[in-house]
Protein backbone atom coordinates (compact mmCIF):
# COMPACT_ATOMS: atom_id res chain seq x y z
CA UNK A 1 0.00 0.00 0.00
CA UNK A 2 1.09 3.35 -0.73
CA UNK A 3 0.12 6.90 -0.93
CA UNK A 4 1.29 10.22 -3.05
CA UNK A 5 2.92 12.28 -0.36
CA UNK A 6 4.11 15.17 -2.79
CA UNK A 7 5.41 15.40 -6.52
CA UNK A 8 9.20 16.34 -7.36
CA UNK A 9 10.55 17.27 -10.71
CA UNK A 10 6.94 16.28 -11.86
CA UNK A 11 7.79 13.04 -10.84
CA UNK A 12 4.97 11.23 -8.14
CA UNK A 13 7.05 9.75 -5.15
CA UNK A 14 5.54 7.23 -3.22
CA UNK A 15 5.24 6.75 0.64
CA UNK A 16 5.82 3.35 1.81
CA UNK A 17 4.40 2.67 5.62
CA UNK A 18 7.23 1.77 7.71
CA UNK A 19 6.86 -0.27 11.00
CA UNK A 20 7.69 3.13 12.75
CA UNK A 21 4.70 4.94 10.69
CA UNK A 22 2.35 1.80 11.13
CA UNK A 23 2.99 2.08 15.07
CA UNK A 24 2.37 5.55 15.40
CA UNK A 25 -0.87 5.56 13.56
CA UNK A 26 -2.47 2.49 15.65
CA UNK A 27 -1.23 4.39 18.62
CA UNK A 28 -3.16 7.91 17.57
CA UNK A 29 -6.36 6.13 16.69
CA UNK A 30 -5.88 4.12 20.33
CA UNK A 31 -6.04 8.02 21.94
CA UNK A 32 -8.84 8.90 19.68
CA UNK A 33 -11.08 6.27 20.93
CA UNK A 34 -9.74 6.71 24.58
CA UNK A 35 -10.73 10.57 24.49
CA UNK A 36 -13.79 9.71 23.04
CA UNK A 37 -14.82 7.57 25.67
CA UNK A 38 -13.63 9.70 28.23
CA UNK A 39 -15.85 12.60 26.83
CA UNK A 40 -19.15 10.12 26.51
CA UNK A 41 -18.09 8.61 30.24
CA UNK A 42 -18.12 12.43 31.18
CA UNK A 43 -21.42 13.39 29.67
CA UNK A 44 -23.48 10.37 30.92
CA UNK A 45 -23.93 8.18 27.59
CA UNK A 46 -23.40 4.35 28.09
CA UNK A 47 -21.23 2.51 25.80
CA UNK A 48 -20.79 -1.02 26.86
CA UNK A 49 -18.33 -1.37 24.68
CA UNK A 50 -16.09 0.59 26.89
CA UNK A 51 -16.77 -1.17 30.18
CA UNK A 52 -13.47 -3.35 29.52
CA UNK A 53 -11.89 -0.34 29.85
CA UNK A 54 -12.27 0.45 33.59
CA UNK A 55 -14.83 3.64 35.50
CA UNK A 56 -13.05 6.30 33.91
CA UNK A 57 -14.32 5.79 30.18
CA UNK A 58 -17.59 3.71 31.02
CA UNK A 59 -20.04 5.71 32.09
CA UNK A 60 -21.75 3.93 35.18
CA UNK A 61 -22.76 6.69 36.67
CA UNK A 62 -25.10 7.80 34.34
CA UNK A 63 -26.97 4.03 34.43
CA UNK A 64 -26.98 5.04 38.14
CA UNK A 65 -28.74 7.94 37.51
CA UNK A 66 -31.43 6.54 35.20
CA UNK A 67 -32.09 4.01 37.57
CA UNK A 68 -32.87 6.08 39.87
CA UNK A 69 -34.88 8.44 37.76
CA UNK A 70 -37.01 5.60 37.20
CA UNK A 71 -37.68 4.53 40.73
CA UNK A 72 -38.50 7.97 42.09
CA UNK A 73 -39.51 10.15 39.16
CA UNK A 74 -41.08 7.49 36.68
CA UNK A 75 -42.20 5.27 39.75
CA UNK A 76 -41.36 2.55 37.94
CA UNK A 77 -40.78 -0.73 39.55
CA UNK A 78 -37.15 -1.81 39.18
CA UNK A 79 -35.90 -5.62 39.38
CA UNK A 80 -33.66 -6.25 42.70
CA UNK A 81 -30.77 -7.68 40.63
CA UNK A 82 -30.82 -5.06 37.98
CA UNK A 83 -30.07 -2.26 41.38
CA UNK A 84 -27.91 -5.07 43.14
CA UNK A 85 -25.94 -5.55 39.42
CA UNK A 86 -25.51 -1.94 38.98
CA UNK A 87 -24.16 -0.68 42.71
CA UNK A 88 -21.77 -3.41 42.27
CA UNK A 89 -20.67 -2.27 39.08
CA UNK A 90 -20.24 1.17 40.64
CA UNK A 91 -18.25 -0.35 43.59
CA UNK A 92 -15.71 -1.97 41.32
CA UNK A 93 -15.15 1.32 39.86
CA UNK A 94 -15.36 3.47 42.96
CA UNK A 95 -15.20 1.86 46.19
CA UNK A 96 -16.06 4.73 48.22
CA UNK A 97 -19.63 5.52 45.86
CA UNK A 98 -22.37 6.39 48.63
CA UNK A 99 -25.00 6.30 45.73
CA UNK A 100 -23.53 2.71 44.12
CA UNK A 101 -24.33 1.07 48.15
CA UNK A 102 -27.30 2.98 47.81
CA UNK A 103 -28.00 0.91 44.71
CA UNK A 104 -27.11 -1.92 46.59
CA UNK A 105 -29.53 -1.37 49.55
CA UNK A 106 -32.49 -0.31 47.27
CA UNK A 107 -31.89 -4.06 45.66
CA UNK A 108 -32.08 -5.85 49.15
CA UNK A 109 -35.33 -3.67 49.92
CA UNK A 110 -36.80 -4.96 46.83
CA UNK A 111 -35.73 -8.80 48.08
CA UNK A 112 -37.55 -7.82 51.47
CA UNK A 113 -34.29 -8.11 52.97
CA UNK A 114 -34.12 -5.08 55.32
CA UNK A 115 -31.53 -5.93 57.51
CA UNK A 116 -29.19 -6.54 54.80
CA UNK A 117 -30.53 -3.06 53.03
CA UNK A 118 -30.09 -1.04 56.36
CA UNK A 119 -26.49 -2.66 56.51
CA UNK A 120 -25.50 -1.54 52.94
CA UNK A 121 -27.79 2.39 53.43
CA UNK A 122 -25.54 2.41 56.68
CA UNK A 123 -21.74 1.75 55.44
CA UNK A 124 -23.03 4.46 52.92
CA UNK A 125 -23.91 7.07 55.39
CA UNK A 126 -20.13 6.58 56.69
CA UNK A 127 -18.72 7.52 53.68
CA UNK A 128 -20.60 10.83 53.37
CA UNK A 129 -23.64 12.03 55.03
CA UNK A 130 -24.59 14.88 52.44
CA UNK A 131 -25.73 12.31 50.11
CA UNK A 132 -30.01 12.75 50.71
CA UNK A 133 -31.12 9.65 48.59
CA UNK A 134 -29.11 7.55 51.68
CA UNK A 135 -30.56 10.13 54.80
CA UNK A 136 -34.12 10.11 53.26
CA UNK A 137 -33.91 6.50 53.41
CA UNK A 138 -32.35 6.06 57.09
CA UNK A 139 -35.03 8.44 57.85
CA UNK A 140 -37.97 6.56 56.99
CA UNK A 141 -36.36 3.18 57.96
CA UNK A 142 -35.98 4.56 61.70
CA UNK A 143 -39.85 6.22 61.46
CA UNK A 144 -40.94 2.73 60.39
CA UNK A 145 -39.28 1.50 63.45
CA UNK A 146 -40.67 4.80 65.75
CA UNK A 147 -37.44 6.26 66.35
CA UNK A 148 -38.49 9.54 66.22
CA UNK A 149 -35.16 10.82 67.43
CA UNK A 150 -33.17 9.23 64.40
CA UNK A 151 -35.62 9.87 61.83
CA UNK A 152 -35.69 13.52 62.16
CA UNK A 153 -31.92 13.68 62.68
CA UNK A 154 -31.52 12.13 59.06
CA UNK A 155 -34.13 14.66 57.70
CA UNK A 156 -32.32 17.59 59.69
CA UNK A 157 -28.76 16.11 57.53
CA UNK A 158 -31.06 15.73 54.12
CA UNK A 159 -32.45 19.41 54.62
CA UNK A 160 -28.92 21.17 55.16
CA UNK A 161 -27.26 19.03 52.48
CA UNK A 162 -29.85 19.21 49.84
CA UNK A 163 -32.06 22.38 50.59
CA UNK A 164 -34.31 21.79 47.39
CA UNK A 165 -35.70 19.00 49.04
CA UNK A 166 -37.30 20.75 52.05
CA UNK A 167 -40.88 21.07 49.94
CA UNK A 168 -40.98 17.14 50.04
CA UNK A 169 -39.50 17.03 53.84
CA UNK A 170 -41.59 19.48 55.87
CA UNK A 171 -45.21 18.54 55.08
CA UNK A 172 -44.15 15.01 56.91
CA UNK A 173 -42.30 17.19 59.54
CA UNK A 174 -45.78 19.70 59.77
CA UNK A 175 -47.58 16.47 60.29
CA UNK A 176 -45.44 15.12 63.66
CA UNK A 177 -46.37 18.71 65.43
CA UNK A 178 -49.99 17.75 65.81
CA UNK A 179 -49.19 14.47 68.25
CA UNK A 180 -47.51 16.16 71.90
CA UNK A 181 -44.66 13.10 71.30
CA UNK A 182 -43.71 14.62 67.88
CA UNK A 183 -43.90 18.15 69.40
CA UNK A 184 -41.68 17.09 71.86
CA UNK A 185 -38.78 15.64 69.48
CA UNK A 186 -39.13 18.67 67.60
CA UNK A 187 -38.10 21.18 69.81
CA UNK A 188 -34.43 20.74 69.97
CA UNK A 189 -34.68 22.00 66.43
CA UNK A 190 -37.20 24.58 66.86
CA UNK A 191 -34.79 27.80 67.17
CA UNK A 192 -33.97 30.55 64.96
CA UNK A 193 -30.56 29.55 63.37
CA UNK A 194 -31.98 26.25 62.02
CA UNK A 195 -32.39 27.46 58.29
CA UNK A 196 -35.73 24.70 57.82
CA UNK A 197 -37.33 25.92 61.22
CA UNK A 198 -38.86 28.97 59.22
CA UNK A 199 -40.73 27.51 56.32
CA UNK A 200 -41.66 24.72 58.49
CA UNK A 201 -43.88 26.87 60.48
CA UNK A 202 -45.53 28.55 57.35
CA UNK A 203 -45.94 24.98 55.99
CA UNK A 204 -47.61 23.65 59.25
CA UNK A 205 -50.06 26.98 59.95
CA UNK A 206 -50.90 26.83 56.34
CA UNK A 207 -51.44 22.92 56.13
CA UNK A 208 -52.28 21.86 59.24
CA UNK A 209 -56.13 21.26 59.46
CA UNK A 210 -56.02 22.87 62.91
CA UNK A 211 -53.34 25.93 63.81
CA UNK A 212 -53.47 24.98 67.66
CA UNK A 213 -50.60 22.19 67.59
CA UNK A 214 -48.48 24.91 66.21
CA UNK A 215 -49.30 27.55 68.80
CA UNK A 216 -48.65 24.40 71.53
CA UNK A 217 -44.85 24.23 70.00
CA UNK A 218 -44.19 27.62 69.57
CA UNK A 219 -45.26 27.70 73.83
CA UNK A 220 -43.16 24.99 74.60
CA UNK A 221 -40.28 25.88 73.37
CA UNK A 222 -40.06 28.53 76.44
CA UNK A 223 -39.14 31.19 74.45
CA UNK A 224 -40.30 34.08 72.49
CA UNK A 225 -40.71 32.90 68.72
CA UNK A 226 -38.15 33.55 66.21
CA UNK A 227 -38.04 36.79 64.84
CA UNK A 228 -37.22 36.02 61.16
CA UNK A 229 -37.99 37.87 58.04
CA UNK A 230 -40.81 36.75 56.33
CA UNK A 231 -42.65 35.29 59.24
CA UNK A 232 -44.75 38.30 60.16
CA UNK A 233 -48.00 36.98 58.59
CA UNK A 234 -47.14 33.41 59.59
CA UNK A 235 -47.99 34.95 62.83
CA UNK A 236 -50.84 36.91 62.06
CA UNK A 237 -52.38 34.02 60.47
CA UNK A 238 -51.99 31.60 62.99
CA UNK A 239 -53.45 33.88 65.42
CA UNK A 240 -56.42 34.54 63.31
CA UNK A 241 -56.73 30.65 62.40
CA UNK A 242 -56.49 29.57 66.37
CA UNK A 243 -58.78 31.94 67.46
CA UNK A 244 -61.55 31.22 64.35
CA UNK A 245 -60.91 27.16 65.29
CA UNK A 246 -61.83 28.29 69.62
CA UNK A 247 -59.03 28.00 70.91
CA UNK A 248 -58.28 30.75 72.38
CA UNK A 249 -56.37 29.76 75.58
CA UNK A 250 -53.70 28.39 72.94
CA UNK A 251 -53.65 32.11 71.04
CA UNK A 252 -53.81 34.10 74.96
CA UNK A 253 -50.41 32.20 75.82
CA UNK A 254 -48.43 32.31 72.08
CA UNK A 255 -49.28 36.04 71.61
CA UNK A 256 -47.15 37.52 74.15
CA UNK A 257 -44.33 35.40 72.82
CA UNK A 258 -44.45 36.61 69.25
CA UNK A 259 -41.98 39.43 68.02
CA UNK A 260 -44.30 42.52 67.67
CA UNK A 261 -46.89 41.86 70.21
CA UNK A 262 -47.23 44.77 72.47
CA UNK A 263 -48.98 44.79 76.11
CA UNK A 264 -51.98 46.50 76.71
CA UNK A 265 -53.74 45.93 73.01
CA UNK A 266 -56.34 43.41 74.67
CA UNK A 267 -57.26 46.10 76.90
CA UNK A 268 -57.78 48.43 75.16
CA UNK A 269 -60.23 49.26 71.91
CA UNK A 270 -59.79 52.45 70.93
CA UNK A 271 -56.99 50.92 68.21
CA UNK A 272 -54.44 53.35 69.89
CA UNK A 273 -51.93 52.35 73.01
CA UNK A 274 -49.22 55.42 74.68
CA UNK A 275 -50.57 57.61 71.55
CA UNK A 276 -49.65 55.28 69.19
CA UNK A 277 -51.20 53.18 66.61
CA UNK A 278 -51.35 49.53 68.28
CA UNK A 279 -48.80 47.22 67.27
CA UNK A 280 -49.29 43.22 67.14
CA UNK A 281 -51.25 40.82 65.42
CA UNK A 282 -54.91 40.81 64.36
CA UNK A 283 -57.14 39.68 66.12
CA UNK A 284 -55.77 40.84 69.06
CA UNK A 285 -55.26 44.66 67.46
CA UNK A 286 -58.38 45.70 65.07
CA UNK A 287 -58.56 43.48 61.79
CA UNK A 288 -60.11 45.45 58.79
CA UNK A 289 -62.00 43.63 56.33
CA UNK A 290 -61.21 44.93 52.50
CA UNK A 291 -61.74 47.27 49.91
CA UNK A 292 -65.47 46.69 49.73
CA UNK A 293 -66.67 47.12 53.32
CA UNK A 294 -64.02 47.91 55.44
CA UNK A 295 -62.26 50.06 58.66
CA UNK A 296 -59.48 52.72 59.14
CA UNK A 297 -58.14 54.57 61.81
CA UNK A 298 -58.67 58.13 61.38
CA UNK A 299 -57.79 61.47 63.84
CA UNK A 300 -61.33 63.17 65.04
CA UNK A 301 -62.11 67.08 65.67
CA UNK A 302 -61.75 65.98 69.68
CA UNK A 303 -57.98 65.67 68.93
CA UNK A 304 -58.44 62.25 69.88
CA UNK A 305 -58.42 58.67 67.69
CA UNK A 306 -61.56 57.51 66.11
CA UNK A 307 -62.76 54.52 63.65
CA UNK A 308 -63.71 55.23 60.41
CA UNK A 309 -66.12 52.15 58.89
CA UNK A 310 -67.39 51.84 55.21
CA UNK A 311 -69.21 50.04 52.93
CA UNK A 312 -70.14 49.55 49.26
CA UNK A 313 -73.62 49.51 48.13
CA UNK A 314 -75.12 46.12 47.64
CA UNK A 315 -72.60 44.61 49.85
CA UNK A 316 -73.14 42.66 53.35
CA UNK A 317 -70.03 42.13 56.02
CA UNK A 318 -67.62 41.91 58.73
CA UNK A 319 -65.91 45.26 58.67
CA UNK A 320 -63.55 45.16 61.57
CA UNK A 321 -62.81 42.60 64.58
CA UNK A 322 -60.89 42.82 67.76
CA UNK A 323 -60.52 41.18 70.63
CA UNK A 324 -60.67 42.37 74.01
CA UNK A 325 -60.43 40.99 77.65
CA UNK A 326 -62.78 43.64 79.41
CA UNK A 327 -61.45 42.62 82.90
CA UNK A 328 -64.17 44.90 85.42
CA UNK A 329 -65.64 46.76 82.25
CA UNK A 330 -68.78 45.82 81.45
CA UNK A 331 -69.89 48.39 78.58
CA UNK A 332 -68.78 49.05 75.34
CA UNK A 333 -68.76 53.00 74.88
CA UNK A 334 -68.65 55.52 71.64
CA UNK A 335 -69.93 58.02 70.27
CA UNK A 336 -71.12 59.26 66.27
CA UNK A 337 -69.57 61.56 65.26
CA UNK A 338 -70.40 61.52 61.82
CA UNK A 339 -72.06 59.35 59.00
CA UNK A 340 -73.30 58.89 55.24
CA UNK A 341 -76.38 55.86 54.90
CA UNK A 342 -77.88 54.68 52.30
CA UNK A 343 -81.64 53.46 51.84
CA UNK A 344 -81.21 49.72 53.61
CA UNK A 345 -77.68 50.30 54.97
CA UNK A 346 -77.17 49.09 58.45
CA UNK A 347 -73.81 49.22 60.64
CA UNK A 348 -74.24 47.21 64.15
CA UNK A 349 -71.67 46.42 67.02
CA UNK A 350 -71.78 43.44 67.91
CA UNK A 351 -69.96 41.65 70.91
CA UNK A 352 -69.52 37.56 71.76
CA UNK A 353 -68.00 35.64 74.48
CA UNK A 354 -65.36 33.60 72.83
CA UNK A 355 -63.66 32.75 76.33
CA UNK A 356 -65.44 32.34 80.11
CA UNK A 357 -68.79 31.13 81.60
CA UNK A 358 -70.68 32.69 79.30
CA UNK A 359 -69.24 31.36 76.08
CA UNK A 360 -71.00 31.70 73.40
CA UNK A 361 -73.51 34.69 74.32
CA UNK A 362 -73.95 37.88 71.97
CA UNK A 363 -75.19 41.47 72.50
CA UNK A 364 -76.04 43.61 69.19
CA UNK A 365 -76.41 47.23 69.01
CA UNK A 366 -78.78 49.53 67.58
CA UNK A 367 -78.45 50.02 63.76
CA UNK A 368 -76.13 53.09 63.73
CA UNK A 369 -77.24 54.31 60.62
CA UNK A 370 -80.73 54.99 62.16
CA UNK A 371 -81.62 58.77 62.47
CA UNK A 372 -83.09 57.92 65.54
CA UNK A 373 -79.34 57.87 66.75
CA UNK A 374 -77.88 60.96 68.01
CA UNK A 375 -74.65 62.34 66.71
CA UNK A 376 -72.17 63.57 69.06
CA UNK A 377 -73.31 61.87 72.34
CA UNK A 378 -72.00 59.12 74.10
CA UNK A 379 -73.66 55.30 73.60
CA UNK A 380 -73.32 52.78 75.78
CA UNK A 381 -73.94 48.69 75.22
CA UNK A 382 -73.86 45.74 77.24
CA UNK A 383 -71.03 43.39 77.10
CA UNK A 384 -71.48 39.30 77.38
CA UNK A 385 -71.91 38.48 80.81
CA UNK A 386 -69.28 36.42 82.69
CA UNK A 387 -66.61 36.72 79.66
CA UNK A 388 -62.89 36.63 80.00
CA UNK A 389 -62.52 37.43 76.53
CA UNK A 390 -64.95 39.08 73.96
CA UNK A 391 -64.68 39.43 70.53
CA UNK A 392 -66.07 43.19 69.17
CA UNK A 393 -67.33 42.86 65.34
CA UNK A 394 -68.55 45.78 64.03
CA UNK A 395 -70.89 44.49 60.89
CA UNK A 396 -71.90 46.68 57.78
CA UNK A 397 -74.10 46.51 55.38
CA UNK A 398 -74.38 49.13 52.37
CA UNK A 399 -77.78 48.94 51.47
CA UNK A 400 -79.31 50.53 47.83
CA UNK A 401 -77.63 53.73 46.32
CA UNK A 402 -74.89 54.87 44.51
CA UNK A 403 -72.24 56.03 47.21
CA UNK A 404 -70.66 54.15 49.64
CA UNK A 405 -71.59 54.54 53.36
CA UNK A 406 -69.76 55.60 55.66
CA UNK A 407 -69.80 55.48 59.50
CA UNK A 408 -67.66 57.65 62.29
CA UNK A 409 -67.20 57.12 65.83
CA UNK A 410 -64.79 58.72 68.64
CA UNK A 411 -64.53 57.94 72.11
CA UNK A 412 -64.29 54.64 71.77
CA UNK A 413 -63.55 52.59 75.47
CA UNK A 414 -64.04 49.88 77.55
CA UNK A 415 -66.35 51.63 80.79
CA UNK A 416 -68.19 50.10 84.40
CA UNK A 417 -72.25 51.07 83.85
CA UNK A 418 -72.17 53.70 85.83
CA UNK A 419 -69.93 55.50 83.37
CA UNK A 420 -70.94 56.80 80.34
CA UNK A 421 -68.95 60.31 80.25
Amino acid sequence: MSVVDRQNDGVATPLRITPTIFVALVFGLLLAVLAFSQAAASTGLRFDTFRPLGGSFFSWRGAQRDLAIDLFENRKKVDSARLIRSGRVGLTYAPLSARSLWMVGKGYEAQQRPAAARRAMLRAQMITRRDAAVQLWLAEAAFRREDIAAGLAHYDLMMRSEPATTGEILPRLAAIIVAPEGRRFLLPYARASNPWFSPLLTTAANKLPKAEPVGRLLIERRAKAPDIDGLEETYAGLMTKMVDEGAVDVALRVYPLLPKAKKGVLDDISGVVDGKVAEGYPPFIWSFANDAYGATLVGTNANSSGMEFYGAPGTIGLAASKLITPGSATQLRWRVLDRSANLQSRATWVTTCVAGKGKGTEQTSTNLFDRAVPLNKPMVMPLPANCTVVRVDMRVAGGIGTSPVSLIVDHLGLVKAASVN
